[in-house]
């Protein structure tokens, strides 16, 4: 087994950042540099995306049964490729490695009720890959007894879930994917976890699709003359969280030939307001986009009885609200890694005028 225990100070920022040697083949992501030589070893840095200046983690991807020369500096995670076992936290990226054909080599998931990908919840139904519970409270005696070769978690600021595999000879790969603020940004971090299975140029190859079918329609919606405003989301215990200029959904509005209520605000991803500040400023929002997970579906008289200010903005009086059960449909799945999947989906609703398609993801409320 090549995997080396990352070395105490190599997570959490702990280091400072300094730039790969090589050339990085990363085009759109910022979070993330990654490297080759030859056809045999794979380098990644992973920059710490709350702290720019510090690295949060390194990664030497070998071939399975490779020997290299040298042995590679302290504080470098060196991992055997393909993967073999592992434990997948998040429903996006189990998605996405069934997409590469890899899922013999994911033994088990968190969160498996999230999971919209049918093929991948009849597999933890016939017991083919194991539900290791929620991913902020995994079940460590399940995954420890399957045995891992790593564990892909989504880290955070203020919470550090790999220190649970300390001394566990299990790799943690932190897929910090989400904290990348443009779609293609994000979706490039495919071809990372593409050569952790062995997909290299399977990955390569879908986000070359990705980027033409993305960067071609939002040529296309760039003429747009008008350009109406999006509003998004709703209230969750008080808050009413909406996507800033440095978010995913914020550049999907703005490329897809919308207008961003919230351009103003230069919070990283989502800004965190009281629902008086969103009427405030977006009270007169064209388009209403709820992304949900209500079994029942959604419906104006239910979002009217939940909270009386919603009737006091404009789209809900128009009866312009669309809404996306995403235990229904794969928007955050595709949301990640198929944004040109969601940038259509976008222009469908702002700007019918330019694609007439059926609608995806998201169904008007009525």
């Amino acid at each position: 087994m090549m995997a080396l225990s990352l070395l105490p100070g190599c997570r959490g920022g702990n280091v400072p950042h300094s730039g790969d040697t090589g050339q990085n083949m990363m085009r759109h992501a910022r979070n993330i540099t990654m490297t080759e030589e030859g056809d045999s070893m794979t380098f990644v840095t992973l920059r710490n995306p709350w702290d720019t200046t510090r690295t949060m983690a390194r990664y030497a991807l070998v071939p399975r049964g490779y020997r290299p020369a040298a042995q590679f500096p302290a504080g470098i995670v060196t991992m055997e490729v393909p993967l073999e076992r592992s434990i997948v936290y998040s429903g996006v990226h189990v998605s996405l490695i069934d997409e590469f054909g890899a899922m013999d080599a994911v033994s088990g998931i968190c969160d498996a009720e999230y999971v919209s990908d049918m093929r991948v919840r009849q597999a933890v139904s016939d017991g083919k890959i194991t539900d290791c519970g929620n991913n902020s409270m995994p079940v460590m005696e399940r995954i420890i007894s399957l045995r891992p070769q790593a564990v892909l978690l989504s880290p955070y600021e203020k919470s550090d879930g790999s220190s649970l595999f300390t001394n566990t000879g299990i790799d943690v790969v932190e897929t910090a994917d989400y904290m990348e603020l443009t779609p293609l940004g994000r979706a490039e971090w495919m071809r990372f976890y593409g050569r952790l299975y062995g997909k290299g140029p399977e990955a390569d190859s879908i986000f070359n699709s990705v980027e033409k079918n993305y960067l071609a329609m939002k040529q296309k919606a760039a003429s747009s003359v008008n350009r109406p405003s999006v509003l998004f989301d709703r209230i969750y215990s008080g808050i009413w969280d909406v996507p800033t200029s440095r978010s995913v959904t914020g550049h999907l509005i703005e490329d897809a030939g919308g207008t961003n209520p919230f351009a103003d605000r230069n919070d990283g991803g989502s800004a965190h307001l009281t629902p008086e500040e969103v009427l405030y400023t977006a009270q007169n929002a064209d388009i209403w986009l709820i992304r949900h997970f209500e079994a029942n579906g959604l419906s104006l008289d239910q979002l009217g009885k939940d909270n009386p200010i919603y009737g006091k903005f404009k789209a809900f009086r128009n009866g312009n609200v669309f809404s996306a059960n995403t235990l229904e449909c794969p928007l955050f799945e595709d949301g990640a890694f198929h944004p040109d999947r969601t940038l259509r989906e976008m222009i469908r609703l702002i700007h019918p005028e330019k694609d007439s398609s059926p609608l995806q993801y998201y169904t008007k409320t009525n």
